[in-house]
């Protein structure tokens, strides 16, 4: 049997099987992906500050 690689419960689904992590993990897995890929707009206006 298959297990999460996040929190090592079993997997019972088979789309959680390929993915290899249960669906509770795998939202929390693309949230915490999401937050650190997205910036904000006081990046962006720090950037342009530093090009001039």
């Amino acid at each position: 049997m298959k297990k999460c690689r996040i929190c090592n419960r079993k997997l019972m689904n088979y789309k959680s099987i390929q993915r290899g992590m249960g669906p509770v993990c795998e939202q929390k897995y693309l949230e915490k992906l999401y937050k650190e890929k997205q910036i904000s707009v006081d990046d962006i206006l720090q950037q342009k500050k530093g090009e001039n």
